[in-house]
Protein backbone atom coordinates (compact mmCIF):
# COMPACT_ATOMS: atom_id res chain seq x y z
CA UNK A 1 0.00 0.00 0.00
CA UNK A 2 1.22 3.29 -0.97
CA UNK A 3 -0.04 6.79 1.02
CA UNK A 4 0.98 10.06 -0.33
CA UNK A 5 0.28 12.97 2.96
CA UNK A 6 0.93 16.23 2.79
CA UNK A 7 3.54 17.74 5.34
CA UNK A 8 1.28 20.21 6.78
CA UNK A 9 -1.41 16.97 7.92
CA UNK A 10 1.01 15.58 9.57
CA UNK A 11 -0.30 16.33 12.67
CA UNK A 12 -3.65 16.22 12.63
CA UNK A 13 -5.53 13.57 14.79
CA UNK A 14 -7.02 12.05 11.86
CA UNK A 15 -3.89 11.37 10.17
CA UNK A 16 -2.29 10.04 12.95
CA UNK A 17 -5.09 7.42 13.26
CA UNK A 18 -4.16 6.46 9.24
CA UNK A 19 -0.32 6.00 10.44
CA UNK A 20 -1.58 3.68 13.37
CA UNK A 21 -4.21 1.61 11.23
CA UNK A 22 -1.88 1.38 8.19
CA UNK A 23 1.57 0.78 9.75
CA UNK A 24 3.31 -1.37 6.63
CA UNK A 25 2.14 1.11 4.42
CA UNK A 26 4.97 3.41 1.97
CA UNK A 27 4.26 6.80 3.18
CA UNK A 28 5.34 9.30 0.29
CA UNK A 29 5.26 12.96 2.05
CA UNK A 30 4.22 15.18 -0.62
CA UNK A 31 3.48 19.61 -0.15
CA UNK A 32 0.61 19.72 -2.22
CA UNK A 33 -2.44 17.08 -2.91
CA UNK A 34 -2.50 18.48 -6.32
CA UNK A 35 0.83 18.08 -7.31
CA UNK A 36 -0.57 14.19 -7.40
CA UNK A 37 -4.27 14.79 -7.64
CA UNK A 38 -4.49 17.11 -10.82
CA UNK A 39 -1.87 14.99 -12.88
CA UNK A 40 -3.20 12.06 -15.46
CA UNK A 41 -1.49 8.56 -13.40
CA UNK A 42 -1.95 5.54 -15.91
CA UNK A 43 -3.77 2.75 -13.66
CA UNK A 44 -0.61 0.42 -13.90
CA UNK A 45 2.04 2.79 -12.58
CA UNK A 46 3.63 1.84 -9.62
CA UNK A 47 3.70 5.31 -8.29
CA UNK A 48 -0.35 5.73 -8.03
CA UNK A 49 -1.00 6.12 -4.76
CA UNK A 50 -4.37 3.98 -2.84
CA UNK A 51 -4.61 7.93 -1.38
CA UNK A 52 -3.91 10.89 -0.47
CA UNK A 53 -4.50 12.61 3.11
CA UNK A 54 -4.91 16.28 2.60
CA UNK A 55 -5.54 19.54 4.47
CA UNK A 56 -8.50 21.42 2.96
CA UNK A 57 -7.64 25.29 2.34
CA UNK A 58 -10.29 26.00 0.39
CA UNK A 59 -14.01 26.28 1.12
CA UNK A 60 -15.84 22.61 2.36
CA UNK A 61 -19.34 24.12 1.56
CA UNK A 62 -20.87 24.95 -1.53
CA UNK A 63 -24.37 26.16 -2.47
CA UNK A 64 -26.62 23.22 -3.67
CA UNK A 65 -28.95 24.13 -6.42
CA UNK A 66 -32.70 25.67 -5.52
CA UNK A 67 -34.28 22.34 -7.27
CA UNK A 68 -31.85 20.09 -5.39
CA UNK A 69 -33.76 17.43 -3.50
CA UNK A 70 -35.53 19.11 -1.26
CA UNK A 71 -36.02 22.39 -3.12
CA UNK A 72 -34.78 24.46 -0.23
CA UNK A 73 -32.53 27.68 -1.05
CA UNK A 74 -30.54 26.84 1.79
CA UNK A 75 -29.03 23.90 0.76
CA UNK A 76 -25.30 22.84 0.75
CA UNK A 77 -22.84 20.56 -0.89
CA UNK A 78 -20.24 19.67 2.23
CA UNK A 79 -17.03 18.47 0.92
CA UNK A 80 -14.73 16.36 3.45
CA UNK A 81 -12.85 13.98 0.60
CA UNK A 82 -12.68 13.43 -3.43
CA UNK A 83 -13.37 10.73 -5.40
CA UNK A 84 -15.20 6.80 -4.49
CA UNK A 85 -14.16 3.61 -4.23
CA UNK A 86 -16.88 2.49 -6.15
CA UNK A 87 -16.92 2.40 -9.89
CA UNK A 88 -20.27 3.70 -11.63
CA UNK A 89 -20.18 3.74 -15.12
CA UNK A 90 -22.46 7.00 -15.37
CA UNK A 91 -20.92 8.98 -12.45
CA UNK A 92 -19.99 12.54 -12.62
CA UNK A 93 -16.66 11.61 -10.89
CA UNK A 94 -15.36 9.77 -13.79
CA UNK A 95 -14.65 13.20 -15.57
CA UNK A 96 -14.92 15.68 -12.72
CA UNK A 97 -11.06 15.36 -12.00
CA UNK A 98 -7.86 14.30 -13.57
CA UNK A 99 -7.08 10.73 -12.08
CA UNK A 100 -9.29 8.54 -9.78
CA UNK A 101 -7.37 8.92 -6.81
CA UNK A 102 -9.20 9.05 -3.42
CA UNK A 103 -8.32 12.04 -1.43
CA UNK A 104 -9.05 12.84 2.35
CA UNK A 105 -9.27 15.96 4.15
CA UNK A 106 -8.46 15.81 7.68
CA UNK A 107 -8.74 19.04 9.17
CA UNK A 108 -11.92 18.28 10.75
CA UNK A 109 -12.08 21.05 13.38
CA UNK A 110 -11.90 23.38 10.52
CA UNK A 111 -14.50 22.07 8.55
CA UNK A 112 -16.79 22.16 11.33
CA UNK A 113 -16.25 25.64 12.20
CA UNK A 114 -16.96 26.52 8.61
CA UNK A 115 -20.92 24.53 9.16
CA UNK A 116 -21.46 26.48 11.91
CA UNK A 117 -20.21 29.92 10.89
CA UNK A 118 -22.76 29.31 7.67
CA UNK A 119 -26.04 28.08 10.34
CA UNK A 120 -24.45 31.39 12.28
CA UNK A 121 -24.89 33.90 9.10
CA UNK A 122 -28.18 32.15 7.89
CA UNK A 123 -29.41 32.53 11.53
CA UNK A 124 -28.86 36.02 11.39
CA UNK A 125 -30.36 36.69 8.20
CA UNK A 126 -33.54 35.21 9.34
CA UNK A 127 -34.04 36.39 12.42
CA UNK A 128 -33.05 39.98 12.40
CA UNK A 129 -35.01 41.37 14.85
CA UNK A 130 -32.96 39.41 17.59
CA UNK A 131 -30.51 41.59 18.98
CA UNK A 132 -27.40 40.37 19.27
CA UNK A 133 -27.15 39.32 22.88
CA UNK A 134 -29.96 37.31 22.95
CA UNK A 135 -29.17 35.62 19.66
CA UNK A 136 -25.47 34.37 21.25
CA UNK A 137 -27.46 33.33 23.95
CA UNK A 138 -29.67 30.84 21.82
CA UNK A 139 -26.91 30.27 19.71
CA UNK A 140 -24.98 28.43 22.53
CA UNK A 141 -27.86 26.57 23.53
CA UNK A 142 -29.71 25.51 20.71
CA UNK A 143 -29.65 27.37 16.62
CA UNK A 144 -33.13 27.84 15.29
CA UNK A 145 -34.53 28.85 12.52
CA UNK A 146 -37.42 29.11 9.74
CA UNK A 147 -36.73 26.29 7.23
CA UNK A 148 -34.71 23.61 7.55
CA UNK A 149 -31.06 23.44 6.07
CA UNK A 150 -29.56 20.34 4.15
CA UNK A 151 -25.86 19.86 3.95
CA UNK A 152 -25.25 16.86 1.82
CA UNK A 153 -22.08 15.01 2.69
CA UNK A 154 -21.71 12.51 -0.41
CA UNK A 155 -21.76 13.90 -3.46
CA UNK A 156 -17.97 14.11 -4.29
CA UNK A 157 -17.56 10.31 -3.03
CA UNK A 158 -19.59 7.48 -0.64
CA UNK A 159 -18.67 8.79 2.78
CA UNK A 160 -20.21 5.74 4.40
CA UNK A 161 -17.79 3.30 1.95
CA UNK A 162 -15.11 4.98 2.41
CA UNK A 163 -15.65 5.02 6.64
CA UNK A 164 -12.91 3.25 7.45
CA UNK A 165 -10.33 5.39 6.62
CA UNK A 166 -12.13 8.69 7.20
CA UNK A 167 -13.76 8.27 10.18
CA UNK A 168 -16.41 10.92 9.05
CA UNK A 169 -19.48 9.16 11.23
CA UNK A 170 -17.95 9.55 14.18
CA UNK A 171 -16.88 13.20 13.56
CA UNK A 172 -19.66 14.94 12.12
CA UNK A 173 -23.11 12.38 12.88
CA UNK A 174 -22.77 13.49 16.53
CA UNK A 175 -21.24 17.47 15.72
CA UNK A 176 -25.08 18.12 13.57
CA UNK A 177 -27.24 16.59 16.49
CA UNK A 178 -26.29 20.25 18.40
CA UNK A 179 -28.47 21.76 16.06
CA UNK A 180 -32.08 22.17 15.32
CA UNK A 181 -33.74 22.39 11.97
CA UNK A 182 -30.32 21.38 10.32
CA UNK A 183 -30.14 18.08 8.88
CA UNK A 184 -27.13 16.13 6.96
CA UNK A 185 -27.97 13.70 4.44
CA UNK A 186 -25.54 10.46 4.11
CA UNK A 187 -25.70 8.88 0.80
CA UNK A 188 -24.70 5.51 0.00
CA UNK A 189 -24.49 2.46 -2.40
CA UNK A 190 -22.83 0.35 0.56
CA UNK A 191 -24.17 -2.02 2.91
CA UNK A 192 -21.77 -1.39 5.60
CA UNK A 193 -23.35 0.23 8.38
CA UNK A 194 -21.37 -0.67 10.58
CA UNK A 195 -19.75 3.16 11.28
CA UNK A 196 -23.49 3.91 11.91
CA UNK A 197 -24.35 1.33 14.05
CA UNK A 198 -21.21 2.12 16.38
CA UNK A 199 -22.08 5.24 17.06
CA UNK A 200 -24.43 4.18 19.82
CA UNK A 201 -26.92 6.21 19.32
CA UNK A 202 -29.58 6.86 17.15
CA UNK A 203 -28.97 10.88 15.42
CA UNK A 204 -31.93 12.64 14.72
CA UNK A 205 -30.16 15.09 12.47
CA UNK A 206 -29.22 13.03 9.90
CA UNK A 207 -30.41 11.01 7.58
CA UNK A 208 -28.89 7.66 5.87
CA UNK A 209 -30.19 7.58 1.82
CA UNK A 210 -29.24 4.37 0.30
CA UNK A 211 -29.23 4.92 -3.60
CA UNK A 212 -31.44 1.73 -5.28
CA UNK A 213 -31.77 -0.06 -8.29
CA UNK A 214 -32.74 -3.00 -10.13
CA UNK A 215 -29.57 -5.94 -9.35
CA UNK A 216 -28.98 -6.74 -12.63
CA UNK A 217 -28.63 -3.17 -13.60
CA UNK A 218 -26.55 -2.63 -10.25
CA UNK A 219 -24.21 -5.77 -11.37
CA UNK A 220 -23.94 -3.95 -15.34
CA UNK A 221 -23.36 -0.83 -13.60
CA UNK A 222 -22.23 -0.05 -10.54
CA UNK A 223 -19.01 -1.95 -10.03
CA UNK A 224 -18.04 -2.79 -6.51
CA UNK A 225 -20.85 -1.46 -4.84
CA UNK A 226 -23.25 -3.92 -2.73
CA UNK A 227 -25.58 -5.91 -4.18
CA UNK A 228 -29.26 -4.84 -3.65
CA UNK A 229 -30.03 -7.58 -1.17
CA UNK A 230 -27.40 -6.70 1.36
CA UNK A 231 -28.92 -2.92 0.73
CA UNK A 232 -32.44 -3.89 1.48
CA UNK A 233 -30.72 -5.99 4.19
CA UNK A 234 -29.00 -2.88 5.92
CA UNK A 235 -31.97 -0.75 5.71
CA UNK A 236 -34.24 -3.07 7.21
CA UNK A 237 -31.66 -2.89 10.19
CA UNK A 238 -31.60 0.36 10.83
CA UNK A 239 -35.39 1.08 10.32
CA UNK A 240 -35.60 -1.76 13.30
CA UNK A 241 -33.43 0.74 15.32
CA UNK A 242 -35.37 3.55 14.68
CA UNK A 243 -32.53 5.88 12.34
CA UNK A 244 -33.84 8.38 9.83
CA UNK A 245 -33.48 6.23 6.22
CA UNK A 246 -34.05 7.86 3.07
CA UNK A 247 -34.00 6.07 -0.45
CA UNK A 248 -32.86 7.39 -3.59
CA UNK A 249 -34.28 5.88 -6.90
CA UNK A 250 -31.81 7.36 -9.27
CA UNK A 251 -30.20 7.27 -11.57
CA UNK A 252 -32.69 5.39 -13.11
CA UNK A 253 -31.48 4.34 -16.20
CA UNK A 254 -32.85 4.16 -20.33
CA UNK A 255 -32.45 0.17 -20.36
CA UNK A 256 -33.99 -2.01 -23.11
CA UNK A 257 -36.95 -3.67 -21.21
CA UNK A 258 -36.97 -0.81 -18.77
CA UNK A 259 -40.98 -1.02 -18.05
CA UNK A 260 -40.26 -4.82 -17.09
CA UNK A 261 -37.67 -4.38 -14.69
CA UNK A 262 -38.62 -1.58 -12.80
CA UNK A 263 -41.72 -2.38 -12.46
CA UNK A 264 -40.38 -6.02 -11.23
CA UNK A 265 -38.16 -3.86 -8.70
CA UNK A 266 -40.61 -1.64 -7.23
CA UNK A 267 -43.01 -4.66 -6.48
CA UNK A 268 -39.43 -6.53 -4.55
CA UNK A 269 -38.92 -2.81 -3.11
CA UNK A 270 -42.54 -2.95 -1.60
CA UNK A 271 -42.03 -6.29 0.05
CA UNK A 272 -39.21 -5.81 1.47
CA UNK A 273 -39.39 -3.06 2.72
CA UNK A 274 -41.25 -1.45 5.07
CA UNK A 275 -42.58 2.09 2.94
CA UNK A 276 -44.31 3.93 6.14
CA UNK A 277 -40.85 4.24 8.06
CA UNK A 278 -39.22 5.48 5.19
CA UNK A 279 -38.43 9.06 6.09
CA UNK A 280 -37.98 10.38 2.24
CA UNK A 281 -37.93 9.12 -1.45
CA UNK A 282 -36.51 10.99 -4.40
CA UNK A 283 -36.46 9.97 -7.92
CA UNK A 284 -34.54 10.81 -11.20
CA UNK A 285 -33.53 9.96 -14.26
CA UNK A 286 -30.02 9.80 -15.93
CA UNK A 287 -29.12 13.32 -15.97
CA UNK A 288 -25.93 15.98 -17.19
CA UNK A 289 -25.43 18.93 -18.33
CA UNK A 290 -24.88 19.19 -22.00
CA UNK A 291 -21.32 20.03 -21.05
CA UNK A 292 -21.24 16.93 -18.89
CA UNK A 293 -22.57 15.20 -21.00
CA UNK A 294 -19.93 15.57 -24.01
CA UNK A 295 -16.87 14.42 -21.23
CA UNK A 296 -18.47 11.21 -20.63
CA UNK A 297 -19.42 10.59 -24.14
CA UNK A 298 -15.67 11.64 -25.20
CA UNK A 299 -14.60 9.30 -22.26
CA UNK A 300 -16.89 6.52 -22.62
CA UNK A 301 -17.98 5.98 -26.25
CA UNK A 302 -19.13 2.26 -25.86
CA UNK A 303 -21.48 3.16 -22.63
CA UNK A 304 -24.67 2.25 -24.38
CA UNK A 305 -26.92 4.30 -21.94
CA UNK A 306 -25.33 7.59 -22.86
CA UNK A 307 -27.02 7.03 -26.62
CA UNK A 308 -30.79 6.77 -25.04
CA UNK A 309 -30.64 10.18 -23.55
CA UNK A 310 -31.74 13.65 -25.50
CA UNK A 311 -30.87 17.43 -25.36
CA UNK A 312 -34.17 18.97 -23.44
CA UNK A 313 -34.44 22.90 -23.70
CA UNK A 314 -30.41 23.08 -24.42
CA UNK A 315 -29.47 23.09 -20.46
CA UNK A 316 -29.39 19.01 -19.98
CA UNK A 317 -29.17 15.61 -21.76
CA UNK A 318 -32.03 13.32 -20.14
CA UNK A 319 -34.55 10.23 -20.86
CA UNK A 320 -37.07 11.23 -23.32
CA UNK A 321 -40.67 12.43 -21.10
CA UNK A 322 -42.46 9.62 -22.03
CA UNK A 323 -39.80 7.06 -20.11
CA UNK A 324 -39.78 9.61 -17.32
CA UNK A 325 -43.42 10.11 -16.94
CA UNK A 326 -43.79 6.21 -16.60
CA UNK A 327 -40.98 6.52 -13.91
CA UNK A 328 -42.43 9.28 -11.80
CA UNK A 329 -46.11 7.32 -12.23
CA UNK A 330 -44.44 4.17 -11.01
CA UNK A 331 -42.51 5.62 -8.20
CA UNK A 332 -45.42 7.76 -7.01
CA UNK A 333 -47.17 4.37 -6.65
CA UNK A 334 -44.81 3.12 -4.28
CA UNK A 335 -44.45 6.67 -2.46
CA UNK A 336 -47.02 9.31 -3.27
CA UNK A 337 -44.47 11.51 -1.67
CA UNK A 338 -41.80 10.85 -3.55
CA UNK A 339 -39.84 14.19 -4.43
CA UNK A 340 -39.15 14.45 -8.35
CA UNK A 341 -36.16 15.77 -9.87
CA UNK A 342 -36.29 18.94 -12.50
CA UNK A 343 -40.28 17.97 -13.04
CA UNK A 344 -43.71 18.92 -11.68
CA UNK A 345 -44.70 16.21 -8.75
Amino acid sequence: MQIYIEKQAKNYPQTKNILQKFKSANIIWIDNYKNIFDKKIPLNTSLKPNFIVAKLNSNSITKAPDWYWHNNNQAYFLKTSLNCVFDCSYCFLKWAFKNDIPVYFINYEDIKSEILQKIKNINLEEKKEIEKNDYELKLEQNIKYKNKIWFYSSDYSDILAMDQISWFMQNFVSFFEKFDNTMMEVRTKSANIKPILDLWFVPKNTEFAFSLNPQELIKKYESGTSNLEERIKAINILLKKGYKVGLRFLPLLPVKNYEKIYSEFVKEISEKIDMKKISSTFVSGLLYTVSDYNNILKKYPKLDILYRLKKDDNLFFREKRELRDFFYKLFKSLDKKCFICLDEN
